[in-house]
């Protein structure tokens, strides 16, 4: 095309009853000044004039679709699994059709709440097992969205507020004899129940340590490691560290307060008892299966009013 020049053009289009007036690069030719066809430049302002339909309209565009379903790991055939569409009905989304106003409501939250997706896969029996294993790789790796990076350090760690339950448990045991060793199985599941409730309030993690998925609930990784063997683990193992540490939480009303909260809620509660409660179906445990539980799984579960 030598006998061409590319400038700026002005044209209106009328996209489902609405007028869009785009101005973008078009093709003339040199000697008539008149304007030809160019099918690279003419779908590049079509393009823009149906993006701004999107934009007016509130509709997810095919590079977000793309984009989310990149995100998450699955294959348009896959995706219209989840979805209970038809694959062609994602392919031509994909490739610029607009969303039918429900189906645009369906993107648009799966895309903004991660706990939308999850109930898809708890609340579908029918979807294909591969689909629901790659949602949940995706759910256990994605990052920490509720955990933000600007909230507050951890004060303490797992393992200090390990002490300070374990120290609350002796002073108990003194004034009552009925009362129970605390365990292993149980404390983990405490700072669990705390670590849910601080990340909804704080946006924050209550501690560093990995929260695993564990045949038996969740599992607080340090806690685990160094108690791994023991039932109980108070009777034969309080030392200076564990007071000094029981007395340095103490002195934060925040934290001790939290804890002694959690105590209240679920003291009396055996292990098993605090398991059969985490076990519950679409709980972030239950949707991780194995390894490491999301943060934000956890933090959105608390955020529903559902300790699970």
């Amino acid at each position: 095309m030598t006998n061409t020049y590319i400038k700026d053009y002005t044209n209106t289009f009328m996209i489902h009853g609405h007028e869009y007036e785009v101005t973008a690069p078009a093709r003339f030719d040199s000697e008539t000044n008149e304007l030809i066809d160019d099918t690279k430049l003419d779908d590049q302002a079509v393009e823009i004039a149906n993006q701004m339909y999107r934009d007016d309209k509130g509709l997810v565009s095919p590079e977000e679709i793309k984009k989310y379903r990149a995100k998450i790991g699955l294959s348009q055939r896959e995706f219209a699994k989840l979805l209970g569409w038809s694959p062609n009905t994602v392919a031509l989304y994909e490739t610029g059709a607009f969303p039918s106003k429900s189906n645009n409501k369906i993107l648009k939250a799966l895309m903004n709440d991660d706990h939308f997706l999850n109930t898809l896969i708890v609340d579908d029996d029918t979807l294909p097992e591969v689909v629901v294993q790659k949602v949940k790789d995706y759910l256990n790796t994605a990052s920490d969205e509720v955990i933000m990076a600007v909230a507050p350090k951890p004060k303490f760690t797992a393992i200090q507020l390990t002490n300070w339950y374990r120290v609350t448990n002796y002073f108990q045991a003194q004034e009552d004899l009925n009362v129970e060793e605390l365990t292993q199985m149980k404390v983990v599941k405490l700072l669990y129940f705390a670590f849910g409730r601080y990340a909804v309030r704080t946006h924050g993690k209550l501690f560093t340590s990995r929260i695993l998925a564990m045949p038996y609930g969740p599992v607080v990784e340090e806690v685990h490691k160094k108690f791994n063997g023991q039932r109980g683990i108070v009777a034969n193992g309080l030392d200076d560290t564990a007071f000094d540490d029981f007395s340095e939480i103490q002195a934060n009303s925040e934290i001790s307060g939290l804890l002694s909260e959690i105590l209240d809620d679920y003291g009396e509660k055996t292990a098993a008892g605090l398991s059969r409660i985490t076990h519950q179906a679409g709980s972030p445990w239950s949707l991780t299966g194995q390894g490491v539980i999301n943060p934000t799984l956890i933090a959105e579960t608390f955020a529903r009013n559902v300790e699970e």
